[in-house]
């Protein structure tokens, strides 16, 4: 145990007499009370009625402790002391003066049953560690920041001090101790386990899960906080080195509360979060996280966490666990980096953001070796559980189709990828990726759950990786990015039941509790159709919009066109697959629209050849929109087109009619916020895509699916900007190897670039595209030059 030092330290009385206080815990209000006693050892009686040995008992200041001349140790041990109750935890406060090279070191220990001779019955001698500040009441003095737990019938206290010195005839002196002792217990018992767990209310939200902790006002009567804010800067970790079951974690807990806040007259608990061994997480200091503590030695704009772990033992798995998830929330929410080093409160050296409390504070004695050891790898475990990029993907089917999800990294450090695969029945699926900095990264659904037909996935990384999906018939494509944040609400522009045309609303619904969503049908004529639906928590609907049925026989969306708005009473994702052409030939799957916009840009769309284009407008508003429609081609404007929507209807554009044998980029601006979407189908409509615009331009954009390899690639870029953009392309392939391609585009103008004219044969082609002007940027791949269907989709955007 380290002692603070000082040439010379003159220290007053804390505590003396019998001191009780009453604490209410909320699970038991009625029959829980909290008392608190103490015991004083001071006078020449009190030192010389104990055992002394090496040392001598003086008379100074009514009586004292030091070593006796010559003697470089020695040790009292005091008279056993018969409590006034039974107790279960005791914490000390002394007067002490200490010179340099000496050393005081105060233990205590504890029995049930009357003292006898010799040692039997008693427990071990327990050492009282050091505070890094005194009691508010007396800035001189020595105290212990957290009592010993103690058994819960404990009736008989004994004190040790231990004196040694390196310097001859030096000594340390002992004035006053007063052990404090509290009886906390609680009955019957209460388990941590049995209480209620709520998420943590404070900090913003972040992609990390909140952490569920156990409330101050549900394991004690918590004080009206009135604290000092600062963000924290780092994190303290501490470790309270009791052993308490259980069934006595509560005791303990209220214990501390009553003796750093009664006893030693704290403003509150000095520590945020307290963590047990089965890894419960209570609520400490009122006020969370930017609550300042000014208990701990430079440590004041810290956040402060304690685990309840015996000295010679590491902190338990599912404790480990507990403060891996918090940190990871934590560090995120307050901007601090798990593995990073960070100026100390004096600014003289370098610590840990993440600290055990001796990396803070000089005379720290915890964490103990065992738990120290850990830190290093806990730092690690946090920064790979900090969630920095979440995708989420609500379609999912092996049964028949070819499924593949693709991985970016564009940070210059290794990401940590897990793969969550939620199938229709049994336990989550998950895989974990490696994705080297600048790297790209691939898995195979199909290889992990083959022959599923429902089976929606979640991508987390702790890095901002970028995910898309790639899903494939024979006859037809699709791939595109995932969803990256949840809503409650979801436009679709295009949706048909023409033709046999099938289409599948899929809505994903990855919240703990079950999800009410209203779809609203909107025709071409005006008339909607609504329907109710639930979810189930962590589950997903699909809803076979060409299959629906009303109790008399009649199908009210059978052989019509129209748009869809799902509203949900929870945020969830929800994606549309269509199937069309001879026999479900062609597919489209993808993300619906979150937000609508007035504005949208296209930089892909064609009407050669065999292709025919047509953009779908929804005004989901009730009233009318006007909408324009501006083509541009190579060189220039090539038509602009008006158009008036009534409420709640789709609008089709039929772009062949308007600008035949064109290849286009397409800007739609309204004067309501609208959703759009583009169809392009081929091959005499037995294959086709949809895709969504954009809402703004961007100067970078990410592609991380593609192949060159049997299949044509198409980067589709349209300059928005009234200035000549130049444009650079960093082509990724699958080895890992990277190459830059140039181009200029004139001002309004659209560039069609072909990679598989320059980079023939690569089965795995990832593309960042930069460009010093904002443009859109969209992709088109097309298997076997369009024998086997295609796929467009506008890039991802880059900050």
């Amino acid at each position: 145990m380290n002692q603070r030092t000082a040439p010379s330290i003159s220290l007053l009385v804390i505590l003396a007499g019998i001191l009780t206080w009453v604490l209410p815990v909320a699970a038991h209000p009625a029959t829980d009370m909290a008392q608190v006693s103490s015991w004083r050892l001071s006078s020449v009686n009190d030192w010389t009625a104990g055992e002394v040995t090496g040392l001598l008992v003086t008379n100074n200041a009514g009586g004292e402790l030091r070593l006796a001349a010559d003697a470089s140790e020695g040790s009292f041990i005091s008279a056993p002391f018969a409590t006034a109750f039974a107790t279960n935890a005791a914490g000390a406060v002394w007067r002490a003066d200490l010179v340099t090279g000496t050393a005081l070191r105060l233990e205590l220990r504890a029995r049930s049953t009357p003292p006898s001779n010799g040692d039997d019955g008693w427990g071990p001698w327990l050492p009282l560690v050091v505070a890094d500040e005194p009691p508010t009441a007396d800035p001189d003095a020595f105290t212990t920041a957290a009592p010993l737990a103690l058994p819960e019938d404990t009736r008989y206290l004994q004190l040790r001090a231990i004196f040694t010195s390196q310097i001859p005839r030096a000594s340390a002196v002992l004035n006053e101790v007063t052990v404090s002792y509290l009886a906390t217990q609680i009955t019957p018992p209460i388990f941590a386990a049995g209480l209620p767990q709520r998420p943590i209310l404070f900090g913003q939200p972040v992609l990390t899960p909140r952490p569920l902790q156990i409330s101050r006002a549900d394991w004690a009567q918590p004080a009206a906080a009135r604290p000092d804010r600062r963000d924290p800067q780092g994190i303290v970790i501490h470790q309270l080195a009791v052993d308490v079951s259980p069934a006595t974690t509560l005791a303990y807990l209220r214990a501390l509360l009553v003796y750093q806040t009664k006893v030693l007259n704290w403003d509150d608990l000095i520590y945020h979060y307290l963590i047990d061994s089965e890894g419960n997480l209570f609520e400490g200091r009122l006020g969370g996280p930017t609550s300042l503590v000014r208990q701990v030695s430079g440590s004041e704009a810290d956040v402060q966490i304690a685990l309840l772990t015996p000295a010679n033992q590491p902190p338990t798995s599912a404790a480990q666990d507990r403060l891996v998830g918090l940190l990871a929330w934590l560090t995120q929410t307050y901007n601090i980096a798990p593995t990073d080093l960070q100026p100390t409160a004096s600014g003289d050296r370098l610590r840990p953001a993440i600290a055990g409390h001796f990396e803070i504070s000089s005379t720290a004695v915890d964490p103990y070796p065992a738990f120290r050891e850990l830190l290093p790898l806990l730092r690690t475990r946090i920064d790979t559980a900090t969630v920095r990029a979440r995708w989420y993907f609500a379609e999912g089917n092996t049964a028949g189709y070819s499924q593949r999800l693709s991985l970016y990294n564009p940070a210059s450090r290794p990401a940590t990828a897990r793969i969550t695969l939620l199938p229709a029945t049994g336990q989550p699926i998950v895989r974990e990726l490696q994705v080297s900095g600048g790297g790209r990264a691939d898995l195979n659904i199909n290889e992990i759950a083959p022959a599923a037909n429902a089976l929606p996935a979640i991508v987390e990384a702790n890095e901002a990786i970028l995910a898309e999906r790639s899903m494939a018939l024979t006859t037809d494509i699709d791939s595109g990015p995932g969803i990256d944040r949840l809503s409650r609400v979801w436009y679709f522009a295009e949706g048909s039941t023409v033709n046999q045309t099938q289409t599948y609303l899929i809505i994903f619904n990855p919240q703990p509790s079950t999800t009410r969503a209203q779809i609203t049908y909107m025709r071409r004529d005006g008339t909607v159709f609504e329907q109710e639906v639930q979810v189930g928590a962590q589950n997903r609907l699909v809803v076979s919009v060409h299959d629906i049925t009303l109790p008399d026989g009649s199908r009210p969306l059978a052989d019509t066109h129209f748009g869809m708005r799902v509203i949900a009473d929870q945020p969830v994702a929800v994606e549309r697959t269509m199937r069309f052409g001879n026999g479900g030939s062609g597919l489209h799957t993808g993300r619906g629209i979150d937000t609508l916009s007035r504005r949208w840009l296209f930089a892909e769309g064609t009407t050669e050849g065999e292709f025919r284009t047509q953009f779908l407008v929804l005004n989901p508003n009730n009233q009318p929109t006007n909408v324009e429609a501006i083509f541009r081609g190579p060189t220039g404007v090539a038509a602009t087109r008006r158009y008036a929507i009534p409420p709640r209807a789709q609008l089709a554009i039929d772009v062949n009619e308007v600008v035949p044998s064109l290849g286009i980029a397409t800007e739609v601006i309204a004067d309501r916020p609208v959703a759009v979407e583009r169809v392009m189908s081929f091959a005499g409509g037995t294959a086709g895509t949809i895709s969504t615009g954009v809402r703004a331009p961007a100067y970078r954009w990410a592609f991380i699916d593609g192949r060159t390899s049997d299949a044509s690639y198409y980067l589709c870029l349209h300059n928005v900007s009234p200035l000549t953009s130049t444009v650079t392309v960093e082509v990724i392939f699958g080895d890992g190897t990277k190459t830059n391609l140039s181009i200029r585009i004139p001002a309004r103008a659209r560039y069609t670039l072909a990679l598989h004219e320059a980079f023939p044969g690569e089965t795995a082609v990832a593309a960042i595209v930069r460009s010093n002007q904002p443009i859109v940027a969209e992709r088109s791949l097309y298997p076997g030059g369009g024998a086997r269907g295609g796929s467009t989709t506008p890039g991802i955007p880059l900050p």
